[in-house]
Formats: C-alpha cells, structure tokens, sequence
C-alpha cells in the first residue's frame, strides 16, 4: 500500500530542510556511479557524526548501491527534480516574497529571549565572583561555622545556575521556537 501523499511531502521536506542535506544530495546526484562515504566526508569537511546525523535523515532519499556507494533513490531524485525546478523557475517577484516569508518566519521572542539569557549570565559571574571572594576572605579572616556551609553552597548553586544558563543560551532557537508554536499555533 502506497503511502498518503500529505507523508510523502513531509518526509522530503524534513529531509530537505537542512541546507548541509541538500548538498549531500547535491554530491550524490552529480556522481551517477555513486559516492564513498569517505569522499562525502572529504568533500563536506563534516566530522563523521554530523555525516552519519544526515545521512539518517536522508535514508529513503539516498541508499548504498552494490558498491556501497550512495546514490539517490527513485523518490531521492524526485526531491532533487523539484530543487532544481525552484532554483531554475525563481523571478524577481518571487525573490520578493521569499524575503516577505523569510521575515515572517524568524522568530519574534528570540532576539529578546537572547538579551534575557546574556543578563542572567553577566548577574550570575557577578555573584559568583562575589561568593568566591566572600569564600577567600571568610578562609583568610576566619568566619563562623554557618558562611563555611553557605558559602559552598551558593557557589555551588551560582555555577549551576551559570551552566544552566549557557546551555539554555546554546538551545535558545530549538526551545524558542517550539515554545512559539505551542503559544502561537503552527506558522
């Protein structure tokens, strides 16, 4: 049984919306004999977990011959047909609404969420660079019993806190967006 066309759009656009994917296509279709797995990764100067990554995400697009090289499947090449079919077909009124959808596409709370997340990390090293100092002088000058316990805790908390922030800095497109979707609905 064939599958519903809406899953068959979905597969190729997902597959196709990272623009390294693209390429590896690209590369595929250019070789008819096929392409070693060594030469994607010469050619592309990715390391091989980011190849194996998109290579994944293109299995039923491309697929390994006899050889073992990879070359692109019936519905790979179908992917590729309307690739070039975009890129020969652009017009000047196209490129126009292409910036209209690129526009409209970025993300709203981004920017403002990036500030909010470099904020939290400037006031998180000012208090763990004062918590360290508190901690230099409590050991110099002698302290009671109880800044011993705190301190190491609140350091302990500040450069948790510092982490959790540089990753949700590191995450903020992924997590943003998703978020954006949920509140706002699909685009």
């Amino acid at each position: 049984m064939f599958e519903p066309e809406e899953q068959v759009e979905n597969i190729i656009f997902q597959a196709l919306a990272h623009p390294m994917r693209r390429t590896i296509l690209k590369i595929i279709a250019y070789r008819p004999e096929g392409v070693s797995y060594t030469d994607l990764i010469t050619e592309l100067g990715l390391s091989t977990g980011k190849l194996n990554y998109h290579l994944e995400q293109l299995e039923g697009l491309a697929g390994k011959n006899e050889k073992r090289y990879y070359v692109l499947t019936s519905l790979g090449k179908k992917a590729l047909k309307q690739l070039n079919m975009i890129r020969e077909e652009m017009s000047s009124e196209d490129e126009k609404y292409v910036r209209i959808a690129e526009a409209s596409q970025k993300s709203s709370l981004q920017p403002a969420l990036r500030l909010f997340l470099l904020v939290g990390i400037a006031f998180s090293l000012v208090f763990l660079v004062g918590w360290i100092f508190l901690a230099y002088i409590a050991i110099t000058e002698g302290a009671p019993i109880i800044v011993y316990i705190l301190l190491p805790v609140l350091i302990a908390i500040g450069v948790g806190l510092l982490g959790s922030l540089v990753l949700a800095l590191k995450k903020a497109p992924d997590w943003v967006r998703r978020l954006e979707r949920k509140l706002l609905g699909p685009a």
